[in-house]
């Protein structure tokens, strides 16, 4: 995925998610180029790995010297939910201009267990309460999207939930 900023002043919103299972090999390359002034992007990308699939997310944020009041953010975040899946994340910032807000992060874990039991004190069966995290975990994905885009991608997710929470 490319993205050039190259007209002052534009916003940016990319995101992605990632839902694999079995021995699936899931790649995401991205680069977004900073060339004019005043420009915002944030990126978030997302994979929920079971069984033996892995993610692979390696972005990029290019700020170019002229490129002042560049505020720029990128994040990629992998939940796995098998001891075999495996995550590999490599996002980077490079800054020439000496004006900008720019940060990026990865983060990759399991489900909560203190989220888990959480719930499932108050009467939820683990299965369901799995569910439910790796939704909101999901979801925030679809945050901003248009209603009825935000449902059918919800939708697909939900159906692969159901099929690799069973």
């Amino acid at each position: 995925i490319g993205l050039r900023f190259v007209g002052g002043d534009a916003v940016a919103n990319l995101r992605g998610l990632h839902l694999a299972g079995s021995t699936r090999h899931v790649d995401t390359t991205l680069f977004v180029d900073h060339a004019e002034p005043g420009c915002v992007s944030r990126e978030l990308f997302k994979s929920v790995l079971d069984d033996r699939a892995r993610s692979v997310f390696q972005g990029k944020i290019l700020v170019r010297q002229k490129a002042q009041k560049t505020d720029g953010k990128m994040m990629a975040q992998a939940l796995m939910l098998s001891d075999d899946a495996e995550a590999d994340s490599k996002p980077e910032l490079e800054i020439y201009a000496d004006d900008v807000q720019c940060g990026h992060g990865s983060t990759t874990g399991r489900v909560d267990d203190t989220l888990l039991f959480y719930l499932m004190a108050r009467g939820i069966p683990k299965r369901e309460a799995t569910r439910m995290l790796v939704s909101a975990f999901a979801g925030e994905v679809f945050d901003d999207l248009d209603e009825a885009v935000a449902e059918e991608f919800s939708a697909v997710a939900e159906e692969w939930l159901e099929r690799h929470l069973a």
